[in-house]
């Protein structure tokens, strides 16, 4: 089985911003990119499901300028490909969502906030929710970024 996955990378004034949340694995709270599965039975297509993801994680919507990477994982479920792209807000103030609201998208986020360069090249592996989403901020630490035009959506 192959599921796919997509992240955002929103900046603001060469800073990043990331969500605090919930890894149900272990109870604790982590740092994160926004990120969430593609679902293709919504005919969505990868940038609208992006916009879906940083609405209900972070109340924004955003303007996708970039290909950051995609990632592969293999899973015991099957191989998961991750998209992960660079934007900025289009629209709204980044916040967390009322509990009624992530109770309905199964989220658990505590905190949105901006971070600096300088701060997340001090921010520690263990700090960030898994070794996936340090690798995706240090690409975007690193300058890495590809023509969105990569993506190609055909009909």
């Amino acid at each position: 089985m192959i599921k796919i996955k997509i992240g955002a990378l929103v900046e603001k004034n060469d800073s990043l911003l990331l969500i605090r949340e919930l890894n149900d694995s272990n109870g604790k709270y982590y740092w994160n990119i926004i990120k969430g599965t593609f679902e293709p039975e919504r005919n969505e297509d990868l940038f609208t499901a992006i916009n879906r993801e940083c609405y209900e994680e972070a109340g924004i919507t955003i303007d996708v300028k970039n290909l950051l990477n995609m990632q592969y994982i293999k899973k015991k479920s099957g191989w998961v490909f991750q998209f992960n792209f660079i934007a900025t807000i289009k629209d709204g103030m980044p916040h967390i969502a009322s509990r009624y609201l992530q109770n309905q998208f199964s989220e658990n986020i505590t905190d949105v906030k901006f971070f600096s360069k300088e701060e997340l090249k001090k921010m520690k592996e263990d700090e960030f929710m898994n070794s996936r989403a340090f690798a995706v901020v240090n690409d975007w630490l690193a300058g890495k970024r590809y023509n969105i035009d990569a993506i190609n959506i055909v009909d």
